[in-house]
């Protein structure tokens, strides 16, 4: 029984970061639609600087799960791990179908639409960025599930620090093209961490 709810518990979390890995290769495809509309593509390093990371994410999890080790006696520990990584897991999944419910349309890269709106329902009223914070959630969740010190490592070295400063970037672009309402947005919603729900009637860029 133990060994099961170990391996349905890693199973969880290689399907979420896996899931997550087809989607953005998925919306790679749309990107390019959205792009030709664009009035502002932004492709400094800020903006690149976290291309690599679902291809690591990919490989990353699926080394872990090949070399997987479920013993019939797995530790309580071992097993609190594996179970809070699966939580992990499925709290990003929620957050990532809530995201595509609100803002269907929502592609990789960073870019703006001409006439584009703020997004600030859904996950947005909570967060000015729950996709990015559903990727923070399944890089802890593999890190966390697997106990591998390798994908904590590149969680907190790499992970962290290319989507803060891809947030960042994004938000330059923002406020540079869509103003006094993202600016009031970016002022009402917390960045990962919700602060309070924007107020009915705020504005309507979306972040993602």
């Amino acid at each position: 029984m133990k060994s099961l709810a170990l391996e349905l518990a890693l199973i969880v979390i290689a399907l979420a970061a896996l899931g997550r890995v087809v989607g953005i290769l998925v919306k790679k495809g749309r990107q390019a639609s959205h792009t030709k509309e664009a009035v502002a593509v932004p492709r400094a390093w800020q903006d690149l600087c976290t291309v690599p990371e679902p291809y690591l994410l990919g490989v990353t999890t699926l080394a872990l799960y090949v070399a997987r080790d479920v013993p019939a006696d797995a530790s309580p520990v071992r097993l609190f791990l594996a179970g809070a990584g699966a939580l992990l897991a499925l709290i990003a999944i929620g957050l990532m179908l809530w995201v595509l419910k609100t803002f269907p349309s929502v592609s990789t890269g960073h870019y703006v639409l001409r006439d584009q709106p703020v997004v600030t329902e859904g996950p947005y009223s909570l967060v000015r960025h729950p996709l990015y914070l559903a990727a923070y959630l399944v890089w802890l969740a593999v890190a966390v599930g697997f106990g591998s010190i390798v994908a904590l490592a590149l969680t907190v070295g790499y992970v962290i620090p290319s989507y803060w400063i891809y947030m960042r970037a994004e938000e330059g672009m923002m406020i540079a093209h869509l103003g006094d309402a993202y600016a009031r947005y970016r002022e009402e919603v917390g960045m990962l961490v919700p602060r309070r729900r924007a107020r009915a009637g705020t504005p309507n860029g979306a972040s993602r």
